[in-house]
């Protein structure tokens, strides 16, 4: 309720009040007269105040809703009429009293102007009784006195109390207009709260709704990382298993080269035997027999260095085989480290590394099945070279006469094999070089694995730590969030 409503509230209470009151001392004084037959003057003062007061409150109070004007029309009417009995029924002992409890009665509603016309005129009207009353009335000369000094000190009592009333009044207004102020300022303060609240639970929903999305995202890129160290590990194997064939590769070619040393000896001592052949013709069949298991021996030694190169190519056959399952890991790796975002970018440089790895290792694989094709062939060459001459000394033995021709020729056929397996050895130390660089690259390779491995199992370590955290982050939001709601559903209502 607001002060002006509360004034009003007590405006009506107090007309009330004058109402009930006067109304009731109107009535008795009423029932007195017609009791005693004192007249119809004032019978008629009396019946005339009581009806003209309940009519002004009907009106002004009921009907207009304006009650702080009824103290203004029932006061000075009421004086209005006693001045009127004074003068048409002459002064009146009674008056005094009536007049004293007017005085009494203006001074309810505590308003200064009221109080000052009615009290004003009831002492006009007291002294107007004292001029009207006849010389011989003794008893009104004897109360005038005290009634006078009566409705003075009244007077002074009642403007007293009217003006600590209205001191309270005051104090009591401004006390209410703080009152207001302050329940304003609360409410604006409880509206700012809940506004800035509201705010905060949205943010605290947003960022709650953020963190279940990173937690499904760190989730992903878990899985993603746990599959590319599985498929770090399979590599690994194989590039380690690539490494071991590199080494039994390496073996194998350290013995075709000793081979080829041993042709090549072999070559140069058939050389020497074909120049001093003429010079030996009586020897010529214990030679040829010799020279017989001599190439004998070389043709077993060349059928073993086929099987070994044929063995060869299936392990350069391996390696490509497995550079190309190394190139397409590392283009899944590739691929998952993009999918990954900037958490994945140094996996992504890693895997760059292994497909450059895997580039090398398979170009050197096909200069290694090249030069194997080379041997092959000379090999193949020497081989048929190798039949012939056996056919030659089979035939040499049946036909001693054609030894001279046929050692010329077997002179410039062994000068020709000792020019291949001089370039067999070239080729097969080309090949024991690049084979070398093969192991080399495969243990590089199976390093870069071993780390990347590493630093997968790291990541995924981290990315668990993460998620672990963001899960407590998101209890901590989800119970402030809660929280917040709480406390704005406790002030909405």
């Amino acid at each position: 309720m607001t002060p002006e409503q509360m004034k009003i509230t007590d405006t009506k209470r107090k007309n009330i009040l004058l109402l009930i009151t006067y109304s009731v001392s109107l009535l008795s004084g009423l029932i007195f007269s017609i009791m005693n037959q004192s007249g119809i003057i004032p019978t008629t003062v009396f019946a005339s105040q009581l009806i003209l007061l309940v009519v002004y409150f009907i009106v002004l109070q009921l009907m207009m809703k304006k009650p702080q004007l009824y103290v203004y029309f029932s006061i000075p009417t009421i004086y209005v009429i006693m001045l009127l009995w004074l003068l048409t029924d002459g002064a009146n002992a009674k008056n005094m009293v009536i007049l004293t409890l007017m005085a009494v009665l203006s001074a309810i509603h505590f308003q200064t102007v009221i109080f000052v016309i009615g009290y004003v005129s009831g002492l006009i009207i007291l002294v107007l009784n004292k001029v009207f009353a006849s010389g011989e009335d003794g008893l009104f000369n004897e109360l005038f006195l005290p009634a006078l000094l009566t409705y003075l000190l009244v007077g002074i009592v009642l403007g007293v109390v009217i003006h600590l009333n209205k001191k309270q009044s005051v104090q009591i207004q401004e006390f209410l207009q703080r009152t207001e102020e302050e329940g304003r300022k609360k409410d604006e303060q409880r509206a700012l709260f809940a506004k800035e609240l509201t705010t905060i639970s949205t943010s605290i929903k947003q960022i709650n709704d953020q963190i279940q999305i990173h937690l499904v995202s760190q989730n992903e890129m878990r899985t993603a990382v746990n599959e590319i160290s599985a498929g770090s590990q399979t590599q690994s194997d194989q590039i380690n298993n690539i490494a071991s064939v590199a080494a039994m590769t390496m073996t194998k070619m350290e013995d075709v080269t000793h081979l080829s040393n041993d042709l090549s000896l072999h070559s140069d001592d058939a050389n020497r035997l074909a120049v001093s052949g003429n010079e030996r013709v009586t020897y010529l069949h214990d030679n040829m027999t010799e020279l017989k298991n001599i190439i004998e021996g070389l043709s077993s030694t060349f059928k073993e260095l086929t099987k070994k190169i044929e063995e060869t190519n299936t392990f350069i056959g391996s390696i490509q085989d497995i550079t190309d399952q190394t190139n397409l890991l590392a283009l899944n790796a590739s691929i998952e480290a993009a999918r990954a975002g900037e958490a994945g970018r140094g996996f992504s440089i890693v895997a760059d590394e292994i497909r450059k790895l895997a580039e090398i290792t398979r170009n050197t694989a096909t200069r290694i099945n090249d030069n194997l094709s080379s041997v092959n062939e000379v090999n193949s060459t020497a081989l048929e070279i190798m039949d012939l001459s056996s056919t030659k000394l089979h035939e040499n033995m049946s036909a001693t006469d054609e030894v001279t021709e046929y050692f010329t020729t077997l002179r410039e056929k062994l000068d020709a094999i000792s020019q291949e397996f001089k370039r067999l050895s070239s080729t097969a130390s080309s090949v024991k070089g690049q084979t070398g660089e093969v192991e080399l690259s495969t243990k590089e390779l199976a390093a870069v694995i071993e780390q990347s491995s590493a630093g997968l199992e790291e990541i995924s370590a981290t990315i668990e730590t993460l998620n672990e955290d963001n899960e407590t982050i998101a209890r901590y939001i989800h119970d402030t969030a809660e929280s917040a709601e709480r406390i704005e559903h406790s002030i909405n209502h």
